[in-house]
């Protein structure tokens, strides 16, 4: 599975999309607050390990990892997020992000988790469709390779998944960093 890094990677470059330039969203994501944010919703479903650590019983790629959940936070997090603002923007209505933007970008952010760890190797795969299927959902080309944890923090065979995550994370910059400083597409 990715580390926090790359999904916290794939928030940021969610965040700093170029289809987001000119617009509202573009003007609020340039803040720090935002950003956290963005990282915080990319790495939100993992954090299905905090009851497994109370309980024991394994949660992790449960739930929280399907498109129902995606949904569900997304929704929350976009009525949450658009309550603030309204507060925020209470004298200036028209300067804030609509609500159907503000979910598309939440569901973009927590379904790049879950892409990426459709995108893994190893393990059981994810109920994408949960409470609908038990079916396990993975990919048949993974681009991240299986960790195995068992064999302790620092064993060599953890290079790999390292190598493969700097693989990405350069990539996701790199081809950020190209779609920034290229000429924006205009209609004549």
């Amino acid at each position: 599975m990715p580390s926090p890094i790359a999904h916290s990677i794939s928030g940021y470059a969610i965040a700093r999309l170029p289809c987001f330039r000119d617009s509202i969203l573009q003007r609020w994501l340039m803040s720090p607050p935002a950003l956290l944010y963005s990282v915080l919703v990319a790495n939100l479903p993992d954090l299905d390990f905090v009851p497994q650590l109370v309980t024991g019983i394994r949660f992790h790629r449960g739930p929280s990892h399907s498109l129902l959940a995606a949904l569900l936070v997304s929704s929350f997090l976009t009525w949450a997020l658009q309550r603030y603002q309204n507060y925020r923007y209470r004298h200036n209505p028209s300067g804030q992000p609509s609500y159907g933007v503000l979910f598309v970008f939440a569901f973009g952010l927590y379904a790049s988790h879950l892409l990426l760890d459709l995108l893994t190797s190893g393990g059981s795969g994810l109920p994408l469709l949960w409470p609908l299927s038990t079916h396990q959902f993975s990919s048949p080309w993974p681009i991240f390779p299986a960790v195995h944890h068992s064999r302790g923090l620092w064993d060599a065979s953890h290079w790999v998944f390292i190598s493969a995550e700097l693989i990405y994370a350069t990539g996701l910059l790199m081809g950020l960093r190209y779609f920034k400083t290229s000429p924006k597409i205009r209609p004549d």
